[in-house]
């Protein structure tokens, strides 16, 4: 999308008296969310760094997860025929932002450029980049100058995995989880531009992933450059996370990993049947909240349920737990905080991709 349009968009979601038409995006259970207050705060102010603005929950990606899980929920919209007539300049917008000031938490990974682009080499900001990308591809709606940046990113991206198996996200940190968007990223693009590098990069990717999932006790949360692993113990966001991610692109791990992640850490909730959750720690395993796992309650961690919500897309079968972990979700509170999306929206933004979720 050219940048003039983009900006005058930024402009007019700013701008009071300026707004655009009346859009909301809806919710299976038929709630509406005022997509231009969504929009409008995401590429205005942005995303607060605090989970449910909690300063005890720091998260330092926020930026850019907003910018796109709102990208990912109106390529859904698209898909599905449901999208604001202007979903073009809405979702050029959000790439603009996440090439612009989303960026910032990641500039201690060293950055390179990419069309143009002096990008960060974090794998968990190109796996966003990358999936933000393939939507826009996806639905029909990509630039020359999308593709562009599209084809490189994937290039550089599977350049850089053949010569280390798991990417950094930090620093020199490597979460094995963050490697899923990237490796869901890949896949997309051997499909959508017809790239056998991409694809054969991407399942070589997949299945490393799938094969540290079966190491003894279980799929690690950190490794080091030469995979030793760092950080022993699985949890409940980071199996949540994987497996959301690599069910944006219908490989088959998606639905291993979602399996794993409920047999071992989910489950109905007691005083309410209908209702189930999932635990961030193994059972057994009495562990506090952290900055990865948001606030924990009753030993049920939110990051891994509202994660889960997404993870459970990623197989028909899995429908019911979807449906259970969604209860819990109202009970829990989320419809006062998707009525609210200029207040809450990352959390928002997360609700409406992970219940709309769909292979591309």
């Amino acid at each position: 999308m050219p940048r003039l349009a983009a900006f005058v968009l930024v402009l007019s979601l700013l701008l009071p008296g300026r707004a655009l038409p009346a859009a909301t995006l809806e919710l299976a259970d038929g709630q509406s969310v005022d997509l231009d207050a969504l929009q409008r705060r995401v590429v205005g102010p942005g995303c607060s760094g605090k989970l449910l603005g909690l300063k005890e929950h720091p998260f330092s990606e926020a930026q850019v997860s907003c910018d796109a899980f709102l990208s990912f929920a109106l390529v859904q919209a698209a898909l599905e025929g449901k999208a604001p007539p202007d979903v073009r300049e809405r979702l050029g917008a959000l790439l603009m932002d996440a090439l612009g000031r989303a960026r910032s938490p990641f500039r201690n990974t060293g950055s390179t450029q990419v069309a143009g682009h002096s990008l960060p080499r974090s794998v968990l900001y190109r796996g966003f980049l990358l999936l933000m990308l393939a939507g826009v591809e996806r639905a029909g709606l990509a630039s020359e100058e999308h593709r562009t940046l599209f084809d490189a990113l994937a290039a550089q991206t599977a350049e850089a995995v053949a010569k280390q198996p798991l990417l950094p996200s930090f620093g020199e940190s490597i979460w094995p989880c963050d490697n899923a968007l990237a490796a869901s990223g890949l896949l997309l693009h051997g499909r959508l531009r017809g790239s056998e590098a991409s694809r054969a990069a991407g399942e070589r990717w997949v299945a490393h992933l799938a094969k540290l999932s079966e190491t003894p006790g279980g799929f690690p949360t950190q490794v080091d450059a030469k995979g030793r692993i760092l950080k022993k113990t699985p949890r409940g966001t980071v199996l949540a996370w994987t497996a959301a991610f690599l069910t944006m692109s219908g490989t088959p791990a998606a639905r291993t990993f979602a399996g794993v992640l409920l047999k071992d850490f989910c489950e109905h909730v007691p005083l309410f049947p209908s209702a189930a959750a999932c635990r961030e720690w193994p059972r057994g395993v009495e562990r506090g909240a952290d900055a990865a796992s948001g606030p924990i309650i009753g030993g049920y961690g939110q990051g891994a349920t509202a994660l889960a919500i997404a993870a459970t897309r990623a197989s028909e079968e899995l429908a019911g737990w979807h449906t259970a972990l969604r209860t819990t979700a109202v009970l829990g509170g989320i419809q006062k905080h998707v009525s609210q999306p200029g207040k809450f929206p990352l959390e928002t933004s997360l609700y409406l991709w992970a219940t709309g979720l769909r292979p591309w």
